[in-house]
């Protein structure tokens, strides 16, 4: 489970995060959804300690965690929007590199890399460097990373841009299976397609507030009153910004 309570984070003048509340439970497939610089990846960087936020509490699996703590990151797996890699590694070479700083057992790393590997048809690329890679390549060796030793929580920024359409629709039943066995996972993305049909559970973030939380019954329900989840969410985005203005 993940609790976030009341964080905020300023770069300069500009308040990306104000007082953001929300929680992830144990098997909940959770989508964060805003428009670009809505804070959905300023958020993520905290919660993995990638910057500092300026007040609030972030609890893991029941602990709370403080910046420049180390340890509750094994049980994360963290896909950012934009991957930092190692261009002139392989991409075996750099997830062997990651399962190393993620403390994953010698005997237990070439197993876990070569599922992965496969999982995102990266196998027959894998001995090839990384500097060579795609953008959707580069997306893929990412999620790689992230799902090395069997993590609990997701944290997937923009997870499927870039994807194939094969490798996104096999990710999504992925994360559906895993949530079905007890894993969290807090999806972001802009796109309201891929929320509004993967996720249990959605929080709207937009200039780095929450603005609503809603589950499938509410958006199932703006169908039947003939409207839809995307013109609800243009509405609060719109309501959202006249009350900041």
């Amino acid at each position: 489970m993940v609790i976030i309570q009341n964080l905020n984070k300023s770069f300069q003048h500009v308040q990306a995060l104000q007082n953001v509340t929300l929680a992830v439970r144990q098997g909940e497939l959770c989508g964060l959804l805003g428009p670009n610089g809505a804070g959905k990846s300023t958020l993520f960087k905290i919660v993995m300690g990638l910057l500092a936020p300026e007040a609030g509490e972030i609890s893991i699996a029941g602990e709370q965690i403080h910046f420049g703590e180390v340890e509750y990151k094994r049980r994360i797996g963290f896909a950012p929007e934009s991957p930092i890699l190692y261009d002139y590694l392989t991409g075996r070479e750099f997830l062997n590199f990651i399962a190393a700083a993620k403390r994953l057992a010698r005997e237990a790393r070439a197993d876990d890399i070569a599922k992965w590997l496969e999982f995102f048809d990266l196998a027959p690329k894998a001995d090839e460097l990384i500097l060579e890679y795609s953008h959707g390549m580069r997306r893929k060796i990412s999620l790689c990373a992230a799902m090395l030793g069997k993590p609990d929580i997701l944290l997937l920024d923009e997870a499927t841009n870039g994807l194939d359409p094969e490798s996104s629709y096999r990710l999504k039943e992925y994360l559906r299976e895993f949530c079905g066995k007890g894993g969290t996972v807090l999806f972001s993305s802009h796109i309201i397609e891929t929320i509004e049909h993967l996720c249990d559970r959605i929080i709207i973030l937009h200039q780095g507030r929450v603005l609503r939380e809603l589950r499938r019954e509410a958006w199932e329900s703006f169908r039947q009153q003939g409207s839809s989840l995307e013109k609800e969410f243009m509405k609060l985005v719109a309501e959202g910004a006249n009350m900041l203005s």
